[in-house]
C-alpha cells in the first residue's frame, strides 16, 4: 500500500474490530487486517501470546503464518496490522512502537476506555505518523477465528 494519510475500511470491519476488542478485554486482542486497492476489507483475528497480554500484545507464530497464507490465497495484501489498548488511549505504547516491524502497513489501535475509540498510525523507524480512517460501505468477511 503506498504510504497514503487517509486508510479505507468497510462499516463490517469497523464493528469487527470492536466487537474482537471488547469480546478479549481485559486481554489486548491483535490480528491482521487485509484487502485490495487500498481498502480495507478482511480481517484476521490472532491470539495474543504475550507474557503480559492485558498490557502488550504477540501474535501466536502459527497463528500468524496461517494468516499470512490466507491472504496471499485470496490475493489480498496484508494492509493493516490491529490490537487492543483496553485501559489506555488509541495510540502507540513505547512497547507498540518497538514491535512495528511492517512500515507499510497502518497499524490501529482500538481504546475501550471511557468508550471505543479506532484510531490509525504509521510507524516507521520509531516515526509516528496519524493516518485518517475513512469508513466506506462495501462487503467483507472475518477471516479465521480468535
Amino acid at each position: 500500500m503506498e504510504n497514503r494519510r487517509d486508510v479505507q475500511i468497510t462499516g463490517y470491519i469497523r464493528e469487527a474490530l470492536e466487537r474482537h476488542a471488547l469480546d478479549s478485554r481485559p486481554e489486548e486482542c491483535c490480528g491482521l487486517l487485509s484487502g485490495a486497492n487500498g481498502l480495507v476489507t478482511d480481517l484476521h483475528p490472532l491470539r495474543n501470546h504475550a507474557d503480559r497480554p492485558e498490557t502488550r500484545y504477540s501474535a501466536a507464530p502459527e497463528d500468524l503464518f496461517a494468516a499470512t497464507r490466507r491472504i496471499r490465497d485470496i490475493g489480498h495484501s496484508l494492509l493493516g496490522i490491529y490490537h487492543s489498548h483496553p485501559r489506555t488511549a488509541a495510540y502507540p505504547s513505547p512497547s507498540d512502537v518497538e514491535m512495528a516491524f511492517y512500515p507499510e502497513a497502518v497499524y490501529f489501535i482500538i481504546s475501550l476506555e471511557p468508550l471505543p475509540d479506532l484510531r490509525a498510525y504509521r510507524i516507521v523507524d520509531a516515526e509516528i505518523q496519524h493516518v485518517e480512517i475513512a469508513v466506506v460501505n462495501n462487503g467483507s468477511s472475518v477471516g479465521g477465528t480468535a
